[in-house]
């Protein structure tokens, strides 16, 4: 809602300048954009749209794209329920077109106490004085993600906007209340103090916030970020709050931080002997940063088993502070899963890619597996609805594929998934056949197959799971 209490609904677009398809014009640059449609109805009639392109800049050459093109679209809509219909196409290739359908509701009402969305920023910077899309006279940037917002432990800022509307009609013009936004655990509610602040305000029509916290050393785990209005009485007018994951390895069990560690009492003390204590740790592997896994390294080649010990212990209560041993507990029991379901001819279940991320991030919602389709590798497709393991990053809708790519060994290897942080291949139908057969793939990027007899029999382009969720285009 604007100062003129106009309610509007805003779109942002990032695109992955590497998920397009690029043309060379005749003054010797490359190009490439999407074209995106618009349309609004409300009870099946027309109510606005528009029709635009988002273009990238001209490139020498298409070897180092790894550009985001970013675009914001505003409409101006009353308030009620809307349908949303929008369609995009690659300027240069409109085969590969996609439309997405939404239900969407504008619920501001004039005279009511309300906020918006609650959003993170990737910038914010002053805004030029003729800006379109000022907030408080900032140009803001959104984060735009498809899933659960993720932090990364490269990220050490955490800024974030949203506007409160009409506190003046609850508390009278210019009537004072306090403005308060905090930290707190998503799993207990615990509020934590050092990632809060308030300040006091005066009621108006629109209340823009927009603020930021460091959170070098805000620890891996679930959070949520809380903002409220709260009366003289500190009773809440109004409250907002937006779910993140954060990582961070500053966190993680450093060198010099366990070698002493006094773990007596511990569970640590009473697993049997060095080569089983040798084993467990291990099993920590799949669920290790790169950092981790090194250390883990060192330590057994040192078989040192009082460090062993040590280090073991550190590890889960750094994973789980209240219940190390329960937290150990339930991941030893599905590393018997692994190795019951997923040992191969070369390796044992937790150190193979289906492993791990079963490990990781637990047991899939759907697998499709495809064992003897004609003149194609046996397949497995596993989707996740959602994915809330305590090892990885919050998401919705992903999905995994692996191969065997060596006859008869049961050693699947991950080649695709849209999982963040995870391989991923845009052209994923063709590496499988590229894969099979030594040569390049019998099925194009826009995922038509052609008239090879390579294709015949084949369901890559077919497939329940890929079709229902559209996990299978290109990230854009």
């Amino acid at each position: 809602m604007n100062n003129q209490q106009e309610t509007y609904l805003e779109l942002y677009f990032t695109l992955k300048t590497a998920s397009l398809d690029f043309d060379l014009s005749p003054k010797g640059q490359y190009y490439g954009g999407l074209e995106a449609t618009v349309k609004i109805y409300r009870d099946s009639a027309f109510v606005t749209g528009d029709k635009f392109r988002i273009l990238s800049p001209g490139y020498a050459d298409t070897t180092q794209l790894d550009k985001n093109l970013l675009h914001q679209h505003r409409f101006v809509l009353t308030p009620g329920d809307y349908h949303l219909v929008l369609e995009m196409s690659d300027v240069n290739d409109t085969s590969e077109h996609y439309q997405f359908t939404k239900d969407i509701s504008v619920n501001l009402k004039p005279k009511e106490v309300q906020s918006s969305e609650l959003f993170f920023l990737e910038s914010y910077t002053p805004a030029a004085k003729d800006s379109r899309y000022a907030r408080s006279g900032y140009d803001i940037l959104p984060i735009i993600t498809s899933g659960s917002q993720y932090f990364p432990e490269t990220e050490n800022k955490l800024a974030f906007y949203l506007e409160l509307y009409n506190l003046n009609k609850r508390l009278g013009p210019d009537g004072d209340y306090l403005l308060k936004y905090y930290l707190e655990d998503a799993s207990t509610g615990k509020v934590i103090n050092k990632f809060a602040s308030f300040s006091r305000k005066k009621a108006q029509t629109v209340e823009p916030v927009l603020a930021s916290f460091n959170i070098n050393n805000l620890a891996t785990g679930n959070y949520n970020l809380v903002v409220e209005a709260l009366n003289k009485k500190g009773e809440p007018i109004l409250q907002n709050r937006a779910f993140f994951f954060r990582k961070n390895n500053m966190a993680e069990v450093a060198e010099g931080s366990f070698e002493t560690l006094d773990i007596s009492g511990t569970f640590a003390t009473e697993i049997g002997n060095l080569d089983s204590l040798y084993r467990y740790v291990q099993y920590l592997y799949p669920i290790s940063s790169e950092r981790e896994q090194h250390m883990q390294t060192g330590l057994l080649e040192s078989r040192d088993e009082t460090l062993l010990r040590r280090y073991f212990y550190a590890f889960w209560k750094e994973k789980q502070p209240l219940d190390p041993l329960g937290a150990w507990r339930d991941y030893y029991e599905k590393v018997k899963i692994a190795n019951k379901l997923y040992t191969s001819g070369m390796r044992k279940g937790y150190r193979t890619d289906r492993g791990r991320v079963y490990l990781t991030y637990g047991s899939p919602d759907q697998v499709d597996k495809r064992q003897m389709e004609p003149n194609m590798p046996p397949y497995e497709i596993w989707h996740y609805k959602r994915i809330n393991s305590a090892f990885a990053i919050p998401q919705t809708n992903r999905i995994f594929i692996f191969g065997e790519f060596e006859s008869s060994t049961q050693e699947y290897q991950l080649f695709h998934s849209t999982a963040l942080g995870e391989l991923q291949s845009r052209n994923w139908r063709q590496d499988l056949y590229y894969r099979a057969y030594g040569g390049p793939g019998s099925i194009d990027p826009a995922g038509r197959p052609n008239s090879s007899d390579r294709e015949f029999g084949s369901r890559a382009n077919q497939n329940i799971i890929l079709q229902s969720t559209g996990a299978e285009r290109p990230n854009r």
